[in-house]
């Protein structure tokens, strides 16, 4: 806070009405000046005087409290009008609810936590001047520091609120709000404003609706947009064992093993590639267990374990290589009845355990078929995501921000929801080895969040948990890694995930069970707060959280580059009218256009008249034909078997002549 900024809240001319009673958290005002039926004005500036949702200045001599008129009424007998009440008839006495909020330095502008000394009874009370409430808003910041612009007073446009990214950032940000109440110009916003400021920040955008924002982008998947350039994939063998698994569904008793057996097959096949030893191979690059010896796939295993060079394997062989893993755990040694048994080799194939099988391998199949999954399985070479965070992320990256569209990814088989909990989990890897940290932070902004967070694949027997993002919400503060989620369900985000959000930008919401979980998630919203939310404007917002000395109501300001969110118009769409596209032929007869089409469904054959000589086209003729309905004969003054004659040969450039 700027203290040349701040003056005495205390001005005779803001002065309202007076404290009749107390209470630990809001006190009871006699509001002399709020059933005159309208604002007062002062050397231009407007002064509620009794407004709901209106702050206050209440003078506690040494301190000052600041607090929020929440209710207003006439206390009294029944009245018909409370038309022209003056202070000279004697029953004006408006009563209001003033909301305590907290305790301030009225020299200073310093803020202290809580309410530190009470109001007495008969202390004066002062409507707040805007440029008070948004110095109050900056809190505790130095003047060298950067300010974000991100909104301004609802009822005062030209005082603007500015928060520094420390008090916003930090501890974390969300969103929230029902749909159309202004959640993606709130993100777009604050992208403008970390991209303004030099901040580093990835947008994961799984609408597209982002795309005209000014930043590096890349396409997943098979977007109309997306080419050699700007594509990149996830590769399968990228993915963490569990991500696989979560891909595809395995039960845990007995497909489980055998999954994790083929990946570990394939990873020697790819590694040896030609040069397999006493490892056996098939042509179609299938590792063969039957009745093999385990010594030299034991020593691969342990080899492929400790190189980084060993993570690649093939998809499309999984499934086959599945079908090998299905063998007796040992083998016998031939000889004599009964033969013993023999633990250096794998025994003959199990179809029982095959028959176990089948399903997984039936998935692999079906997964490996689905081009709209070539950005996973298989993928062509090409720059990948896992290599774009490395380069994004070191400190030497030009790159400051950089948008991922994920619209072109499809839902099924939980496609999307895997990719996102990968690049949740690279990031946290790349914050606990050193790469983000608190001299490179890294801001990560999630559109849509519900569809990404508490997420679990798989049934009771086999889930899977997908928490990268939990974790980087419960940890990733510590290492300079931080998420601005937004989301139109707070119910949806696990609640201990949302309880370590600091800051919270929450637009309108109407549903009661998302105020509730946004009331348990944040200590410093109550229900005084609360009653607020359903009744925001589209842009306006409740700002509140850790770093706020109290929660505030502010009109978000629009972004320089909208997003795409607007909602169809479907009055504009009804009434348009629809252009009838014509041909020269029918423009030349002049077919009326409700008779377009059964003109253009005739097989007509279009005559050439070469005159006498017969060297030369002059016109075009047909015959009318015998499927012609009645009305266009009638429309047209035709008749089946008579022709039309005299077409200019222009008119039939285009069209199909005999």
């Amino acid at each position: 806070m700027s203290s040349s900024a701040w003056f005495s809240p205390y001005d005779p001319s803001r002065r309202v009405g007076s404290v009749i009673n107390v209470s630990p958290s809001e006190v009871k005002a006699n509001l002399s000046d709020a059933g005159s039926g309208e604002a007062k004005w002062h050397l231009g500036d407007r002064i509620p005087a009794g407004e709901v949702n209106e702050f206050m200045f209440i003078d506690c001599g040494q301190t000052a409290v600041l607090g929020r008129l929440v209710h207003v009424w006439l206390d009294g007998a029944e009245r018909l009008s409370v038309d022209a009440i003056s202070m000279d008839n004697g029953l004006n006495n408006p009563i209001g609810i003033i909301q305590l909020l907290t305790s301030i330095d009225p020299a200073s502008g310093a803020i202290f936590q809580g309410i530190k000394s009470h109001p007495r009874l008969g202390s004066q009370i002062y409507s707040a001047h805007p440029k008070l409430i948004s110095t109050l808003a900056e809190g505790d910041s130095n003047d060298d520091e950067i300010k974000l612009d991100i909104a301004e007073l609802p009822y005062d446009s030209t005082v603007n609120i500015t928060v520094t990214p420390d008090k916003l950032f930090a501890r974390h940000c969300a969103v929230l709000g029902a749909t159309g109440g202004g959640k993606s110009y709130s993100i777009s916003r604050l992208m403008q404003e970390v991209q303004q400021n030099g901040g580093k920040a990835l947008l994961l955008d799984p609408t597209g609706e982002y795309a005209d924002l000014d930043c590096e982008t890349y396409y997943v998947g098979d977007h109309e947009k997306a080419n050699s350039e700007n594509s990149v994939i996830f590769p399968h063998w990228k993915l963490p064992e569990s991500d696989i698994f979560a891909f595809l569904r395995p039960s845990a008793q007995t497909q489980s093993p055998k999954l994790s057996s083929a990946i570990l097959s394939q990873r020697i096949v790819r590694r040896y590639y030609g040069k397999y030893g006493e490892i056996k191979v098939n042509e179609n690059h299938i590792l063969i267990k039957s009745n093999q010896k385990k010594e030299p796939v034991n020593k691969a295993l342990n080899f492929i374990e400790k190189d980084l060079n060993s993570k690649r394997w093939c998809f499309k062989h999984l499934a086959e290589q599945i079908v090998q893993e299905c063998v007796w755990p040992t083998g016998k040694k031939t000889g004599p009845y009964p033969p013993e048994i023999d633990e250096s080799i794998w025994g003959a194939a199990s179809d029982g355990e095959l028959g176990y099988c089948m399903s997984l391998i039936s998935r692999i199949k079906s997964y490996s078929e689905n081009q709209h999954l070539k950005w996973l399985i298989d993928p062509p070479d090409g720059k990948d995501i896992p290599t774009l965070l490395d380069e994004f992320s070191t400190s030497r990256s030009n790159k400051r921000t950089l948008r991922l569209d994920l619209s072109a990814v499809p839902f099924e088989a939980n496609g999307r929801e895997i990719l996102v909990n990968a690049i949740g989990r690279k990031l946290m890897d790349l914050a606990r080895n050193g790469i983000i940290n608190h001299h490179n932070p890294l801001l990560v902004f999630i559109d849509e969040a519900h569809q990404f967070l508490n997420k679990t694949i798989g049934d009771e027997a086999s889930a899977i948990k997908l928490d990268s993002f939990g974790n980087i919400a419960k940890e990733g503060r510590k290492y300079g890694l931080n998420v601005v989620i937004a989301t139109q369900r707070p119910r949806d985000i696990p609640e201990d995930v949302l309880s370590q959000i600091g800051s919270l930008i929450v637009h309108r919401l109407t549903n009661y069970h998302d105020q509730e979980v946004v009331k348990r998630a944040v200590g410093t919203m109550d229900q005084r707060s609360a009653s607020f939310l359903p009744t925001l404007s589209q842009g306006e917002a409740l700002l509140l959280g850790i770093d706020f000395p109290f929660p505030m109501t502010v009109k978000m300001k629009k972004p320089k580059i909208k997003p795409t969110s607007k909602s169809a118009e479907y009055s504009i769409a009804w009434k348009q009218e629809y252009k009838v596209i014509r041909s020269p032929i029918v423009d030349y007869l002049d077919i009326p256009n409700d008779l377009i089409h059964d003109f253009e469904a005739l097989d007509i054959e279009y005559l050439s008249d070469e005159g006498s000589s017969g060297d030369m086209t002059y016109s075009y003729y047909f015959e009318i034909p015998s499927d012609t309905s009645e009305e266009l004969q009638k429309a047209m003054g035709w008749s089946i078997g008579g022709f039309v004659r005299d077409i200019p040969e222009h008119v039939l450039d285009n069209q199909t002549t005999e």
